[in-house]
C-alpha cells in the first residue's frame, strides 16, 4: 500500500487520477475533485467539532439530483451500531447472510436497495472496506446545513485522515460503480 505524507496526499491523488487539486484555506482542507461522466467526486478532510472534542475524518461527496427520492444508508456493524439496534434502530436485510451480518442497511425503498446491492462488484468493493459509512444525504458535506430542496449528496466518510492512495482509489472505484448503478436504475440524473 502506498503511503503519502499528509501534506501532499490530495495533490498526489489528483495526479494519479487525473483529478484537480484544490488548495485549502483557513479551516478548509486541501481537496481533490474528480470528474466522472456528469458528476464531480470530491475528496477532502474534515474536522468535526463538538465542544472540546474534535475528530478528524476523510470524506467523499458527490452532488446528485434524485429522480424518485430513493435514499439509503449503509455502514459496517460496530459497537455503537449494535447499541443503536438494541434501542430499536431498524435495518433491512438483502438475503445475503454474510453481507447482512457485516452491514447495517437503511433505506426508504427496500426493492431499490436490494436491486442496488445485487451488483456483486459493488458488494465486493464494500466488503473490501474496513470502515463503511455510505449514504445519500441532504446535509451539505454530511455534517453541514441542510441542502436546498431537491439537492442531495452521495456521501462516504472514514473516521480518520486517510494517507493511503490505494484506499482512496478503491473508494473512487466504489463511487463510480454506485453512480453508474443509481443512474441505470433511474434513481439519479
Amino acid at each position: 500500500m502506498s503511503q503519502k505524507s499528509e501534506n501532499n496526499i490530495w495533490k498526489d491523488f489528483a495526479k494519479e487520477t487525473d483529478g484537480i487539486f484544490k488548495e485549502g484555506y483557513s479551516w478548509i482542507s486541501d481537496s481533490t475533485e474528480i470528474e466522472y461522466k456528469k458528476w464531480k467526486i470530491i475528496f477532502d478532510n474534515f474536522t468535526i467539532w463538538s465542544g472540546k472534542y474534535s475528530a478528524e475524518t476523510t470524506r467523499i461527496i458527490t452532488p446528485i439530483i434524485l429522480i424518485d427520492n430513493f435514499r439509503f444508508e449503509i455502514y459496517r456493524e460496530g459497537f455503537t451500531r449494535k447499541i443503536e439496534k438494541l434501542f430499536g434502530a431498524q435495518d433491512l436485510k438483502i438475503d445475503d447472510n454474510q453481507f447482512d451480518k457485516s452491514f447495517i442497511i437503511k433505506s426508504n425503498n427496500k426493492f431499490k436497495i436490494k436491486k442496488l446491492l445485487q451488483n456483486k462488484e459493488l458488494k465486493n468493493q464494500l466488503e473490501l472496506q474496513k470502515e463503511v459509512n455510505l449514504q445519500i444525504s441532504d446535509q451539505k458535506g454530511i455534517w453541514g446545513e441542510k441542502l436546498p430542496k431537491d439537492q442531495f449528496e452521495l456521501s462516504f466518510f472514514l473516521n480518520r485522515k486517510v494517507r493511503d492512495l490505494e484506499l482512496l482509489k478503491a473508494i473512487l472505484k466504489l463511487f463510480k460503480i454506485i453512480l453508474d448503478d443509481l443512474h441505470e436504475m433511474k434513481a439519479i440524473e
